[in-house]
């Protein structure tokens, strides 16, 4: 290690242990070398072009397209070839045809991608028979309306007689036609069904239940005809058969085809006395197998439910 003299000496007469300090400009003794032409604009222009030239293909081909599409939408929303020339619609029992094309209003002629379906579909959907639609184009000249009609399950007295199907919804005013072979469900007020509108149709369901329940026997034998069945909050449901005699069912449950089937067994041994029934009791949920009858005679007995 030097002196740290020596050190400030070398330091300030700009010399070190590898020779004189600080920087110098050497210059080259061989000729400086003559800078390579400038190519021609044309050329750089080109490879310009060259190195661009897939973006401009491919925008080239995405404009194509695009005229493509709006040539051949223009052609199908424009040619006469694909105008509405029939408007057909599915089978029904309980509109027309002519009807539903009525509420349709799709005018002949028309381009039939022109058609707005769902316009079609609201519009069709407004026939209180109609359930469901669809709406579809059958190329080149056709529209296609497709409906699932209503089933009136009973009629509902509103003071005039409306129709109900299985759900419980209300869905238009009868016609005497349209409302024979259907019981009628009564009890439940034009005005509280407006103004309680579900607890109504949950009346109106035990309703439809207990028809359900009437019609369908085990043995596959069927009971008599209903003509109306009567809801109450209190007493439950009552049915009448069409020959007025009254059977209480009381609480719609599981239990129900227990007690209908004890209803069975006492209506024969009636039959077989020559004994006319007035007012049926199946709704003893306390004696759940006691069935009590009132006679057409106005005399009250009591009947258990056996069978035999």
């Amino acid at each position: 290690m030097l002196p740290k003299a020596r050190s400030r000496s070398a330091r300030r007469h700009g010399w070190s242990l590898f020779g004189r300090r600080g920087n110098r400009r050497v210059r080259s003794s061989s000729p400086a070398l003559p800078r390579p032409p400038r190519p021609p604009l044309w050329l750089s222009v080109w490879g310009a072009l060259k190195s661009w030239r897939r973006s401009l293909l491919v925008a080239a081909v995405g404009m194509t397209l695009a005229a493509s599409a709006w040539a051949g939408r223009w052609y199908v929303t424009h040619s006469r070839h694909f105008s509405v020339r029939q408007v057909r619609v599915s089978p029904t029992v309980h509109v027309t045809a002519e009807a539903l094309i009525a509420r349709a209003n799709v005018p002949l002629g028309v381009n039939l991608f022109a058609v707005q379906r769902e316009d079609v579909a609201r519009a069709v959907s407004q026939e209180p028979w109609v359930a469901r639609v669809h709406v579809r184009r059958e190329l080149p000249s056709t529209l296609m309306i497709e409906v699932v009609e209503r089933e009136a399950a009973c009629s509902v007295a509103f003071g005039a007689l409306y129709l109900a199907d299985a759900d419980g919804n209300v869905f238009k005013r009868a016609t005497p036609e349209e409302a024979t072979g259907l019981a009628v469900v009564t009890g439940i007020g034009r005005d509280e069904f407006v103004s309680q509108p579900e607890r109504s149709r949950e009346q109106l369901k035990q309703a439809l239940l207990a028809i359900a329940a009437w019609r369908a026997r085990p043995d596959g034998s069927t009971r008599p005809p209903l003509g109306e069945v009567h809801v109450d909050r209190i007493a439950g449901v009552t049915v009448y058969t069409e020959r007025g005699i009254g059977v209480r069912l009381g609480v719609i449950d599981d239990t129900l085809a227990a007690r209908l089937a004890r209803y069975d067994a006492v209506a024969a041994a009636l039959e077989s006395g020559g004994e006319e029934p007035r007012l049926v009791y199946v709704d003893n949920r306390a004696r759940p197998d006691r069935v009590t009858v009132k006679l057409a005679s106005a005399q009250l007995s009591a009947h258990s439910g056996s069978k035999e």
